[in-house]
C-alpha cells in the first residue's frame, strides 16, 4: 500500500521559484545588482537565488520522480524522505504494536486551516531504531513512538479506514480510532 504526495505540492515549490526569480529579475532591472559590491544585501539576493533555484528542483522532482512518501509493505514501513538527497527509512514491522490517525490543532491564530494529520505508531520496548526528526517523518525513541505526517499527501480520512484494514490483516496490529 503506497501513500503519494498531493501534486499541491510540486506545483507550490514552482510558484515559489518563479515568484522569487521574477523578485531577482525586477530588483535586477532596478538596478540592485550590488555583484561588484559584497554587501548584506548582495548576500540576501544570492541567497534567494539558492533558495529558488533548489524550488524549482524540488518541484521537478516532486512532481516526476519524488511521488510516494510512504510505502507499507509485507516487511515493514519505507519512509521516503527528501527531494534532492533521498534517504530511505525503514521501520520494521515487527517493531510496530498499535496505530492511530490523529489530528492535531496546531494552534496558529494567523491560519484558518491549523491542523496536522499524521498516522502515530507505537513501538516496542526494544526496538532498535534511533531518534529521527524529518520533515514528514519522526521516531521518538523515548516515548516508543513513530509519527508519519500526511498533511503534503493524498490521505483523506476515508483512506485511513482502508489502511487500518490493511495493517489489521497484514501486520496484526491493534488500531485505535
Amino acid at each position: 500500500m503506497k501513500i503519494y504526495y498531493s501534486k499541491y505540492v510540486g506545483y507550490g515549490f514552482l510558484a515559489f521559484a518563479c515568484a522569487l526569480f521574477i523578485h531577482l529579475a525586477f530588483l535586477s532591472l532596478l538596478g540592485f545588482e550590488g555583484i561588484p559590491k559584497v554587501s548584506f544585501f548582495t548576500l540576501i539576493q544570492i541567497l534567494l537565488f539558492l533558495i529558488a533555484i533548489y524550488a524549482t528542483i524540488a518541484g521537478i522532482k516532486r512532481l516526476t520522480s519524488r511521488q510516494i512518501a510512504f510505502e507499507l509493505t509485507s516487511d515493514g514501513i519505507h519512509a521516503y524522505q527528501g527531494v534532492i538527497l533521498t534517504k530511505d527509512i525503514f521501520i520494521p514491522k515487527e517493531d510496530l504494536v498499535s496505530a492511530a490517525y490523529k489530528v492535531a490543532d496546531v494552534s496558529d491564530p494567523d491560519h484558518q486551516n491549523s491542523k496536522s494529520y499524521f498516522i502515530e505508531f507505537q513501538l516496542r520496548e526494544n526496538t532498535a531504531l534511533e531518534n529521527l526528526s524529518k520533515s514528514n517523518t519522526i521516531i521518538d525513541t523515548e516515548h516508543h513512538t513513530v509519527k508519519l505526517f500526511v498533511n503534503f499527501c493524498k490521505f483523506k480520512e476515508e483512506d485511513w479506514q482502508n489502511l487500518s484494514k490493511y495493517l489489521t490483516n497484514e501486520y496484526h496490529l491493534q488500531i485505535f480510532d
